[in-house]
């Protein structure tokens, strides 16, 4: 089995399908010997020197708009307040704030949007006052966080 798993690995990263090893830090990786930004959003965790030393090697990707340094968000509709996660999630109105790219994430009915400007339904809305949730940690890195938007509404009930 092991010998079938070491085929299909080496096959994969001789056809470039996992992140190139290198010594650089370009990306958005958290740098490092064993954690290296590979700028396509993939980032190296653990082994440092992968299979030549025995270590296991995992491929983790992370968004392109993931921010070099940790941050706790203040968002512009609710300044006083402190976000540590990337989503948060309004179920009433059934939209998501992207703290990372400071935008709105809501359905128009054919499609979701992401703009940085509020969709018209929650124009005149106070935001500090409507029931809303930070999504897991592991949502972070999901660009199309709408995609688990039938969880979501299942998840945070609006009151």
């Amino acid at each position: 089995m092991k010998t079938i798993q070491l085929t299909i690995i080496l096959t994969l990263l001789s056809c470039g399908t996992f992140a190139q090893r290198g010594h650089g830090n370009g990306g958005h990786g958290n740098g490092g010997h064993g954690n290296r930004g590979h700028g396509n959003g993939h980032v190296r965790i653990g082994g440092g020197h992968g299979r030549k030393h025995g270590g296991n090697v995992v491929i983790v990707n992370r968004s392109n708009y993931r921010p070099k340094n940790v941050v706790v968000f203040h968002p512009n509709w609710y300044p006083n307040h402190s976000y540590n996660r990337r989503w948060v999630y309004f179920p009433k109105h059934n939209f998501y704030w992207d703290n990372w790219r400071n935008h709105y994430v809501f359905y128009d009915g054919n499609t979701w949007i992401s703009q940085p400007t509020a969709p018209p339904v929650i124009i005149n809305l106070n935001l500090e006052k409507e029931k809303h949730y930070e999504l897991k940690e592991k949502e972070d890195d999901d660009d199309d966080v709408y995609k688990g938007n039938d969880n979501h509404k299942s998840e945070f009930k609006p009151e």
